[in-house]
């Protein structure tokens, strides 16, 4: 359990490493529209931790759109009071975008038909997870910001 762990149980530090194992499993299982949905979890989860770090929060973050937490997170990494710009070594923090699959990554991904993400696309969008889990949450735990 992470120290950003929220009144209702939801951690997303947690969330991310557990998704991003899942992903893997359903990748070496010829899933890859699972493994693909899970690791767009992940990303998100990275991303709305790095939000609750620079507002010393554990508030709810509701968005599941990427793009979006990726900008707010940039914006708060951005001010002279932040914590976690050293973590992020992506100009754009992350590669995988909220569109329409398989383009990118959307929560509803869940319900598209099996063969809608090809497996080197949900590979690339594993990669891009166990990254972002390494590069920030990694980083923020061995440095005890969670």
């Amino acid at each position: 359990m992470s120290t950003k762990r929220q009144a209702s149980g939801e951690d997303y530090p947690d969330a991310a490493i557990k998704h991003c194992d899942d992903a893997r499993h359903l990748l070496s299982a010829s899933r890859p529209d699972g493994a693909a949905y899970l690791a767009g979890y992940a990303v998100e989860c990275a991303l709305k931790t790095l939000v609750q770090v620079e507002e010393r929060s554990t508030r709810r973050l509701r968005s599941h759109d990427l793009n979006d937490l990726s900008m707010e997170a940039l914006r708060l990494a951005a001010q002279a009071t932040n914590k976690t710009a050293r973590y992020l070594t992506n100009p754009a923090l992350t590669t995988l975008r909220y569109d329409n699959p398989p383009a990118g990554w959307k929560e509803y991904l869940r319900y598209y038909p099996v063969g809608t993400v090809p497996t080197p696309t949900a590979e690339q969008w594993v990669e891009e997870a166990e990254r972002l889990y390494i590069e920030i949450i990694g980083e923020l735990k061995k440095n005890g910001e969670i």
